[in-house]
């Protein structure tokens, strides 16, 4: 049984995929994914479905949105007047682009409408909020962390 009285160092072999199969990420040919439980590195229900396995064991979780990226927020939702935007004929529908909020930060956004002669609208949402995932998983080490290393 895992002590998980301290912080661990996890590396994870994974596949995501959305529920219609379409693979979104995988580490099968490459590197495993390695991140410290509890930091926040993944999103919850992948760290949960983690916690409760042991090196060398493999599942398959499925996340609904609250327990991977969200749900989607129709209130990430921005309009603004297309012609107050430099160079809009560039912008693609689909297209992520960085734009600069209201304290002077970017923020990753995606254009969802450009319209010449009205209004253009952006998704702040991430943009997997409001899919259900699923995981295939296999744990390949769970190593104690002291936060000592680089």
């Amino acid at each position: 049984m895992p002590d998980f009285s301290l912080k661990h160092r996890v590396t994870v072999h994974y596949t995501g995929s959305f529920e219609d199969g379409e693979v979104f990420d995988t580490t099968q040919g490459r590197a495993p994914l390695t991140y410290i439980e509890g930091n926040h590195e993944v999103v919850p229900g992948f760290e949960v479905a983690v916690l409760s396995m042991e090196p060398g064991e493999k599942k398959t979780v499925r996340l609904a949105p609250k327990d991977a990226y969200g749900e989607h927020d129709p209130h990430l939702l921005y309009v603004m007047p297309t012609i107050d935007i430099p160079h809009y004929e560039d912008l693609v529908p689909g297209q992520l682009i960085y734009l600069m909020n209201d304290e002077g930060y970017q923020q990753l956004t995606r254009v969802i409408r450009v319209e010449d002669d009205g209004e253009t609208l952006f998704d702040f949402n991430h943009p997997m909020a409001g899919h259900t995932l699923t995981f295939d998983l296999e744990l390949v080490s769970r190593e104690p962390y002291t936060g000592e290393e680089a």
